[in-house]
């Protein structure tokens, strides 16, 4: 015999009556539900299509999620760079004597004159004797300038601290006297023209402070000094300013500008009149 649902048979189907409950014994035989459970799983093809998408979809989230923070610290470089750029004009906008080295061309160098065209467009000029040059004083492009750019000439940068500086500035002692100064990268660049002195010594950078480091990055500043209009005034000045960084950082005590070592930068002009903070 055997059952089915709540139903007792016997061998020809045919029912007990009346029925027994579930659990009750009669004859010997015990009434219960017959049950069939279900052992069905992931198949391999299965698994194996699953570990697929979720591979690519984490590769996609991590490629995004490294580009955001490449794009976060990039933007805050260029940030640092512009705030000790204004900074470092600033502080040279607020000497009010003219014959302040900061604020005067290097000796030995030519003097630069500046004016604008009829369109309003900063021009260089031939020399200071009064007459316009072709050559735009800033690219429009990049906002670099031919009086600061730090490699113009070459592959190594004006300014190099020689990974002396790595979390301190200038004016920390074996920093601003560790740095080399290659001046031929650009002659046209007029400070810093000497290397730093110790804390406690004579040095007008100090008050400048023309390397600084942040989160592991060494900014350093340079600049020049133009008169305008092209027949000089000495009251009247323009201070070009470019603060820049290498990518990636450099470890050695020299570093060579090329496809793996890329100088970024952030440039400014501003005016100064002597006379006025």
């Amino acid at each position: 015999m055997y059952d089915t649902e709540y139903m007792i048979q016997d061998k020809e189907n045919t029912p007990l009556n009346p029925p027994l409950p579930r659990g009750e014994l009669k004859g010997g035989i015990v009434n219960h539900e017959s049950c069939i459970v279900n052992h069905s799983g992931f198949t391999l093809i299965e698994l194996v299509i699953s570990v697929t998408i979720l591979l690519i979809v984490s590769l996609g989230f991590f490629g995004w999620a490294s580009t955001i923070i490449r794009t976060n610290v990039s933007i805050e470089r260029n940030n640092t760079a512009y705030d000790i750029a204004k900074d470092v004009a600033d502080r040279l906008q607020r000497i009010t004597t003219g014959t302040n080295d900061l604020i005067e061309h290097k000796t030995g160098s030519t003097e630069k004159c500046i004016g604008y065209d009829s369109d309003g467009n900063l021009k260089t000029c031939s020399g200071c004797s009064g007459t316009l040059g072709a050559s735009p004083a800033v690219d429009t492009g990049t906002g670099k300038t031919e009086y600061t750019d730090p490699v113009k000439v070459g592959t190594t940068p004006y300014l190099y601290d020689g990974n002396a500086c790595e979390g301190k500035t200038w004016v920390d002692a074996g920093c601003g006297s560790g740095v080399t100064i290659t001046s031929t990268a650009n002659p046209k660049i007029d400070h810093p023209n000497a290397k730093g002195a110790e804390p406690g010594t004579t040095d007008t950078y100090d008050s400048i402070n023309p390397i600084r480091s942040y989160k592991n990055t060494t900014y350093y500043a340079v600049w020049s000094i133009a008169y305008t209009p092209c027949v000089k005034d000495e009251n009247r000045r323009k201070i070009f300013v470019t603060v820049y960084w290498i990518d990636p950082e450099p470890a050695g005590a020299t570093v060579t500008i090329d496809a793996a070592n890329i100088i970024k930068s952030v440039s400014i002009a501003v005016d100064k009149t002597i006379g006025v903070e």
